[in-house]
């Protein structure tokens, strides 16, 4: 399934400027590559011997309304970064979650233009398997911030520049030196699990599938996602849809929430 929706996820992105883009309510974009792919991946999950009910970005009203009554689920987000597939920047994904009791379990991220799967269970670890290579993988483990080297900081060229300064000088008082580094959609769990950033707080708004996958996949691989309070983020529970303020942190030993969040 997943190599089929990396595929199919190329195939629209190389046409990218012809495709017909609509506004969604919430004004967010939508196009056909997000409907293909949710069809393919939906209709694939709910074919599965589990029979889960899916929770996707791209589900109707009537086809979640008793979601708040759903043990297990899969939460999806078909095609992560909708804006940057459309402006060609490569930094789109296609999520994928498991949520038991509210919790994220299992968390896919697929990266097609690296042509990557990163898949993380929490409990049981995290690995990267490359396209075509069945479940031929690579184990990856968050790293451990050691000072005094800069403690690196992931954003969005998207995010609000104010927004953007309030959190690098929140960590400033902690740490020597913060160093922004720019990352789009649901890549920026990978660059905490990679190695590539030490931590990715989110004040902005998001929703719960853009969250999900990334939560599983770093706690996974050794690190750490909380709310604004510390707390572990649950899923499937409220009536809003809108992911809570969070932290993806490579080195759970380091209060990232607290830092953070007391500060604002």
């Amino acid at each position: 399934m997943l190599d089929e929706a990396s595929a199919i996820s190329r195939e629209y992105y190389r046409k990218a400027d012809e495709l017909d883009v609509v506004k969604k309510g919430d004004a967010t974009p939508l196009t056909e590559a997000d409907t293909a792919l949710h069809h393919l991946i939906t209709g694939r999950l709910q074919s599965m011997a589990v029979g889960l009910p899916v929770l996707s970005e791209e589900s109707e009203a009537q086809e979640i309304a008793s979601r708040r009554g759903w043990h297990a689920c899969w939460v999806i987000d078909p095609l992560d970064g909708t804006k940057e597939f459309i402006e060609k920047t490569d930094q789109f994904t296609i999520n994928v979650a498991l949520v038991i009791n509210g919790k994220s379990e299992l968390g896919v991220i697929s990266v097609p233009c690296h042509k990557e799967h990163w898949v993380g269970v929490v409990g049981n670890g995290a690995a990267i398997f490359s396209e075509g290579q069945g479940l031929v993988g690579r184990v990856v483990r968050t790293r451990r911030y050691t000072a005094p080297k800069p403690v690196v900081m992931l954003a969005s060229h998207r995010h609000s520049p104010k927004r953007v300064e309030a959190l690098m000088s929140s960590l400033s008082t902690t740490f020597s030196e913060v160093k922004r580094v720019n990352s789009g959609s649901a890549v920026k769990f990978c660059d905490v699990v990679s190695g590539a950033a030490d931590v990715y707080p989110r004040t902005s708004p998001c929703s719960e599938w853009d969250v999900a996958a990334g939560d599983a996949l770093v706690r996974a691989a050794g690190g750490s996602v909380t709310d604004s309070a510390g707390s572990q983020i649950l899923y499937n529970q409220r009536d809003s849809l809108l992911a809570q303020s969070f932290v993806a942190a490579a080195d759970p030993t380091i209060d990232f929430a607290k830092i953070i969040f007391d500060e604002h």
